[in-house]
């Protein structure tokens, strides 16, 4: 069995809660997925704002299996 660690880092809104490049999650999960890779954990973390003009960061790290 073989295992493989992912990282996607959404940026938020600077107003609202939405995320600008949450397409870039969906893209990662289907590749992989696509790839014949399982996903088997998902954890999250957030970063507050992060400078001028910028949204709080939420890390997903993923782990997926074959």
């Amino acid at each position: 069995m073989q295992y493989k660690t992912l990282q996607v880092v959404l940026k938020e809104k600077l107003i609202g809660h939405d995320a600008k490049n949450l397409s870039e999650l969906d893209d990662a999960l289907n590749k992989m997925a696509a790839d014949g890779w399982a996903l088997t954990t998902m954890t999250t973390s957030v970063a507050g704002n992060t400078g001028f003009g910028g949204g709080d960061r939420t890390v997903f790290t993923m782990v997926f299996q074959k």
